[in-house]
C-alpha cells in the first residue's frame, strides 16, 4: 500500500481510503488538502513530512513516529492516536482533535494556546512545560493525565472529567472548572473534609 503514496513527492487534493502503512516509513512527503479515511499507520515513521489542511478520519496512528514532521490545519476525527510524542513535530503545530483516543501522548514544551481538545480520551497524557493558555478541554476524559509546569491560565476544563491538576506545579489563573469534578483540586491542600 505504501506504493500508493510513493517514497517521496507531493500529493494534493487526494483521497486515501483503507491504507495499511503499518511499520513503514514515509520520508519527506508533502500532503495538501488530502483525506485519509479508515487507514492504519501503526508504528509508522513520518520523517520530515508535511500535512497541510488534511483530514484523518477513523484512522489508527498508534505509536507513530512523527519526527520533524509538520502539521498545519490538520484534523483528526474519531482516530486512535495512542503513544504519540507530538513534541517531536516541527514548526507551527495547528491540529484539531475531535473524538480521538489520545492516551499516553506527550505534549512537552509545546505552544498550545487556544488549542481545542473535543470529546477526547487523554488517559495518562503528559503536558510538561506546555503553554495551554485559553485552551479548551471539551468533554474530555483526563484520567491519569499529568500537567507539569504548564500555563493553564484561562483554560476551560468545565465539561471534562477525571482530572487532577497540581496547583503548586502549574499556573492556574482564571482557569474554569465545574463541580463535582473541581473537588479533585482540594487534593492540593493538606485538609480533611468531613
Amino acid at each position: 500500500m505504501k506504493s500508493m503514496l510513493g517514497s517521496t513527492g507531493l500529493h494534493e487534493d487526494k483521497l486515501f481510503s483503507n491504507l495499511e502503512i503499518d511499520n513503514d516509513s514515509l520520508d519527506g512527503i508533502e500532503f495538501f488538502s488530502c483525506k485519509f479515511i479508515k487507514s492504519s499507520f501503526q508504528y509508522a515513521s513520518f520523517s520530515n513530512c508535511l500535512f497541510e489542511d488534511c483530514l484523518f478520519e477513523q484512522c489508527n496512528l498508534s505509536l507513530a513516529d512523527i519526527a520533524q514532521s509538520k502539521f498545519v490545519e490538520t484534523e483528526f476525527d474519531k482516530s486512535k492516536l495512542t503513544g504519540i510524542n507530538w513534541s517531536q513535530a516541527k514548526g507551527i503545530f495547528s491540529v484539531h482533535f475531535n473524538a480521538c483516543l489520545l492516551n499516553d501522548n506527550i505534549f512537552t514544551g509545546m505552544k498550545l494556546a487556544k488549542f481545542i481538545f473535543k470529546d477526547c480520551d487523554l488517559h495518562d497524557a503528559l503536558f510538561t512545560d506546555t503553554n495551554l493558555k485559553h485552551a479548551l478541554f471539551s468533554n474530555c476524559d483526563l484520567q491519569g493525565c499529568q500537567f507539569e509546569n504548564s500555563d493553564l491560565s484561562f483554560s476551560d476544563f468545565s465539561t471534562s472529567k477525571n482530572y487532577f491538576i497540581d496547583a503548586k506545579r502549574n499556573k492556574l489563573y482564571k482557569t474554569k472548572f465545574s463541580l463535582p469534578e473541581a473537588a479533585s483540586l482540594l487534593k492540593n491542600f493538606n485538609i480533611i473534609l468531613t
